[in-house]
């Protein structure tokens, strides 16, 4: 912060502080415009003409804030970061309305090294650019080096899924463009897989689902792809379509029990069994929750609570939060427990389970699927008036989201089908 302060003396004056002379002359100055005295020997110090490792006083640090219009010194540090935002938003209203492709992208790289406020910098400028219908520059811009899901921090590239992913069910995109998107990396890795939009599976995303399936791909997103096109098919009451999707050791977890989750959707007998092995195969007692965040998902979409029960037996003493997005793993698994414990009546546990939620602290993607279950849990225990508000607000949520297996008959729980 000192480093930014004697820049702005330096702007100010109109100068360099570089020698004796110079060092006189600021001195001359800060008496002169704020009758504050500070020797040319501090200045010579604190401009590092004569080396020292004295560090500069509290006094000599307030005067020359003063100088630059601050109460002190401590008012500078709080003040200076607001209008260095307000800066950088000045610098990104500019970049966009000049349509310079290599200003721009030169301005992303740099926010993104500075690592301040980045992120949001890099929504907006990509919101901007979808609105605007500017393709050439959005295709240009989700390609940078520094965009790369490895360069990112999960919660970074959450971040941006749900800023791009809240846009898309706004906005119509030509064909064209959603497939040249979907042909990109960092795309697929930032909007695609990370912005699964639960809510909208009959609109826009199956839609996009389509597209993509005209482009060569690797094959974890040829299984991601068609294990949503089967939970597409189960939403809306029609026999899943791909039978033959396949679990590799070196997938995503998440992806894992996406695949896992599919013997869910077509009903498998054994299902338990598979449970097992899958469990098994992983080879650690402590399994992260990754591993049963699509299962927990899918058991709540099936209302199949024999596959809840074992699931709660496996990660009720592993619950760790590791990760930032663990916090939102296991906010998943507090309904899946709740919904759990609605169909077998139990009131007790169900209302000492939901004290643990948090429904801002969901996936956003998911927020709406969620409601469902809350609404459904919420109606086994409910009487008179507040049953039919419920059945009420359950029926107007299900007709938003559009899925024919939201009927009034999925509001009916039993834990022993």
């Amino acid at each position: 912060m000192l480093f930014i302060l004697k820049k702005k003396i330096t702007e100010k004056v109109g100068f360099k502080i570089n020698n004796l002379g110079s060092a006189n002359q600021l001195s001359n100055m800060i008496l002169e415009f704020n009758d504050e005295y500070i020797s040319y020997n501090t200045i010579r110090r604190l401009y590092g003409i004569v080396k020292t490792n004295e560090k500069p006083s509290k006094k000599t640090l307030d005067i020359i804030s003063r100088f630059n219009g601050y109460k002190n010194y401590n008012h500078f540090t709080k003040t200076f970061k607001y209008e260095n935002k307000w800066k950088l938003q000045n610098d990104v209203y500019e970049i966009l309305n000049k349509k310079d492709l290599n200003n721009l992208l030169f301005f992303l790289k740099k926010t993104l090294k500075a690592k301040e406020d980045h992120v949001s910098i890099v929504i907006q400028i990509l919101r901007e650019l979808f609105l605007q219908k500017r393709y050439h520059e959005l295709y240009k811009t989700l390609e940078i080096e520094e965009l790369k899901i490895g360069n990112l921090t999960y919660d970074e590239v959450a971040h941006i899924g749900n800023g791009i992913g809240l846009l898309l069910r706004k906005i119509k995109l030509e064909d064209d463009a959603i497939k040249i998107l979907l042909d990109i990396k960092n795309y697929q890795d930032l909007v695609f897989t990370m912005f699964v939009d639960y809510a909208n599976l009959n609109t826009y995303y199956i839609h996009h689902i389509k597209i993509f399936k005209t482009i060569k791909s690797e094959d974890y997103l040829i299984a991601f792809t068609k294990s949503l096109e089967n939970l597409h098919s189960y939403l809306n009451l029609k026999k899943p379509i791909h039978l033959d999707i396949r679990l590799k050791e070196d997938y995503h977890p998440i992806l894992k029990s996406r695949i896992i989750a599919q013997n869910i959707l077509n009903k498998n007998k054994n299902i338990i069994q598979k449970l097992e092995q899958y469990y098994l195969q992983q080879n650690n007692p402590k399994l992260p929750i990754e591993y049963f965040y699509e299962l927990i998902m899918t058991a709540m979409i099936s209302q199949n609570f024999e596959v809840m029960k074992w699931i709660i037996k496996k990660v009720e003493k592993n619950i760790e939060e590791n990760y930032i997005y663990h916090i939102r793993h296991i906010q998943h698994y507090i309904i899946m427990k709740s919904f759990y414990f609605a169909s077998v009546a139990d009131k007790v546990q169900f209302k000492k389970n939901m004290q643990q939620f948090a429904i801002e602290a969901t996936s956003t993607s998911y927020k709406e699927m969620l409601k469902v279950f809350i609404l459904v849990s919420q109606y086994q225990f409910a009487h008179g008036h507040d049953k039919f508000e419920l059945k009420k607000e359950y029926k107007k949520l299900s007709e938003k989201l559009g899925y024919t297996l939201f009927d009034e008959n999925y509001l009916i729980l039993n834990a022993n089908p």
